[in-house]
């Protein structure tokens, strides 16, 4: 199961970009203008900012300034897990906040686990852009950025509709992006869309 990292949850003050907490560098390096790498070369690496946005630029797409989205704050998804752990108890197997590490951070969770995620939704318009300005691999973005999956949970398949129907309550998206199959050799994540497959492990 999937918790979306975007939008706006009825306990949240404004809209969220998604970013969360992961990948704030590449991302900075991509969108930002290289007058910042002058006026901020303490957080900047060799190559310095390199894109073509001013921290106040607003982008329709995004429907915020590309400064209000990189500051996005990390979603806080405790009062929906907490609520989900009430009503689903041991239904609830594993749970992975996706920041750093981005969709690969499950390889932590288990022994011998494939993690397939092939139902996943439509990246939030954030990281389309960073790919786009960029020209990250989308192989690259999945192992970087939570994509718009800010937390997982590992449930059994009857309790999915469970954990949508409490996610959508406090106004949060879920949905079963995926299944867990038998691996061998350690733990593995394939990641498969119309954008290709990609194998982690």
């Amino acid at each position: 199961m999937g918790l979306r990292s975007g939008g706006r949850t009825k306990y949240e003050k404004r809209e969220n970009s998604g970013i969360m907490c992961n990948g704030l560098t590449l991302a900075r390096h991509v969108l930002m203008r290289r007058e910042y790498t002058r006026k901020y070369p303490e957080l900047v690496d060799r190559g310095g900012y390199r894109g073509r946005f001013k921290f106040d630029d607003y982008l329709e797409e995004l429907d915020m300034t590309v400064g209000e989205a990189l500051l996005s704050p990390t979603r806080f998804f405790a009062p929906v897990v907490l609520r989900i752990l009430k009503k689903v108890g041991r239904g609830v197997k594993a749970m992975v906040h996706n920041t750093g590490g981005g969709l690969t951070k499950s390889l932590r969770m288990g022994r011998n686990v494939v993690y397939v995620k092939d139902q996943l939704p439509e990246p939030d318009p954030l990281f389309s852009l960073i790919q786009k300005e960029g020209r990250v691999r989308w192989e690259e973005m999945y192992q970087v950025f939570n994509m718009g999956i800010g937390f997982e949970l590992v449930v059994d398949p009857e309790e999915a509709e469970e954990v949508i129907r409490i996610s959508e309550r406090f106004g949060l998206g879920a949905k079963v992006i995926g299944r867990c199959e038998k691996g061998k050799g350690g733990n593995r994540v394939i990641v498969k869309g119309e954008r290709g497959k990609f194998e982690y492990g």
